[in-house]
């Protein structure tokens, strides 16, 4: 991976965001240190599959390689996400100075983006965001190749939450809630709002539950 600025200050950047906007823990950067690799090789792994002409540059051979800036704001919150995701998820020494450094990401993440994803939630290994100001993801059953856009929303409704199969692209000001179950390949047209509903695979839905609109 070709990174913008060295490595030491992508870490220097997220100590110093969390520590100025909340406070300093000794446990923050031993942490951060500790996960790292796995964060980067997480970052790599989902950079790689975006087509986003902004994730990837023409390296020295000549070939097509990701490409991380942390001034590039979608890049950073999925760094963000993936950083506190990483600790909480692969951290068992430490748990709850891993807890404290993952809210403060968290935190930061929504900071940084206004866009609402927690690090409990389980995202797919590969998804993909633009401009994702005003979403809220919520702890749905996500599959590989979720994308999304502004003013999202995936929650529950009643207690249950959906389950979202592969290659589903939420466009801007859509919403996914309940018991619904959203079949690959599907694009969720903007302001759609899909509540307790079974939609098939390789569908393209647009209007508001019970009333939806599906090709």
């Amino acid at each position: 991976m070709i990174y913008r600025f060295p490595l030491r200050n992508v870490k220097d950047m997220l100590l110093n965001q969390i520590s100025n906007n909340y406070f300093k823990s000794i446990d923050d950067e031993m942490l951060i240190s500790k996960h790292m690799p796995k964060i980067l090789e997480r970052f790599e792994e989902n950079i790689k599959q975006n087509n986003n002409k902004y994730y990837s540059k023409i390296n020295d051979a000549g070939e097509r390689e990701a490409y991380f800036d942390p001034l590039h704001t979608c890049q950073w919150l999925l760094f963000l996400y993936l950083a506190a995701n990483t600790i909480y998820t692969y951290e068992d020494e430490k748990k709850e100075a891993a807890r404290i450094v993952c809210d403060k990401i968290y935190g930061q993440a929504k900071i940084v983006s206004g866009c609402d994803l927690y690090y409990e939630v389980k995202m797919p290994e590969v998804f993909v965001f633009d401009h994702p100001t005003g979403s809220f993801i919520g702890r749905a059953e996500i599959g590989e190749g979720f994308a999304f856009t502004q003013g999202c929303t995936v929650d529950n409704y009643e207690g249950m939450y959906p389950v979202i199969g592969k290659n589903v692209t939420m466009r801007n000001g859509s919403s996914i809630l309940g018991n619904s179950h959203i079949g690959d390949n599907c694009v969720i047209s903007a302001g759609t709002m899909i509540v307790n509903e079974d939609i098939p695979a390789g569908s393209v839905v647009s209007g508001k539950s019970p009333n939806l609109i599906i090709e």
